[in-house]
């Protein structure tokens, strides 16, 4: 098999992992969903969305600092950006907007029908092979990345350094989540607990 050296990978939308339609269709009531942005409004930014204002909100910001300050922006811009966008919102939402959000998270989001086909599947087979098992099997991330160990607080074999860089990694990605008074972290229950990522050698194990 050969590898053309100047493809690009592809970029994943939006339709190719979750079903567009039905997420559309199950916001409808409270969220009008557009798959595009009209042209008079890209005008302005040359139909380039990289031109749109990007507004760095900070995490678990509250309600009235988007009210205060991120929708005059928006007004102001007609369109705007945010990004990054995980966890944008405090918990301690209204209740009103915390619907919108379970809504938005657990409802109106499925997967495609490929996706959804093939999860279907790899169950299937965990648990006609599991079965000898008591039901038990292990499961493999073969992407041991930065930000996952950090945000799984186990510990691995890196010593003292490996302690400096993941509580460097968690604070850049999860300010102060973890450093919060009364915040008691146990990597050895979490490992015995199944929850620590394999490294690339425990999966091959």
């Amino acid at each position: 098999m050969s590898v053309l050296r100047n493809e690009k990978p592809k970029v994943s939308k939006f339709s190719d992992i979750y079903d567009e339609e039905f997420f559309v269709k199950t916001l409808a009531n409270d969220v009008r969903v557009v798959d595009k942005v009209p042209g008079l409004i890209m005008e302005r930014f040359d139909h380039n969305m990289t031109n749109v204002y990007n507004f760095r909100i900070k995490a678990l910001s509250s309600v009235s600092y988007y009210r205060g300050t991120v929708l005059p922006k928006m007004v102001e811009e007609q369109i705007i950006r945010i990004s990054p966008f995980a966890n944008r919102l405090s918990f301690d939402a209204p209740p009103a907007v915390q619907r919108l959000r379970c809504l938005a998270n657990y409802e109106a989001l499925r997967f495609s029908n490929p996706i959804l086909s093939l999860g279907q599947t790899l169950v299937a087979r965990m648990k006609d092979r599991s079965a000898n098992n008591s039901g038990k099997y292990i499961s493999v991330h073969l992407r041991f990345e930065e930000d996952m160990v950090a945000f799984s607080c186990c510990i691995y074999d890196g010593g003292d350094k490996e302690k400096i860089d993941m509580d460097a990694a968690r604070e850049r990605g999860w300010r102060g989540k973890f450093t919060k008074r009364g915040k008691v972290i146990h990597p050895g229950a979490i490992r015995i607990n199944g929850k620590c990522p394999l490294t690339p050698l425990e999966g091959l194990l």
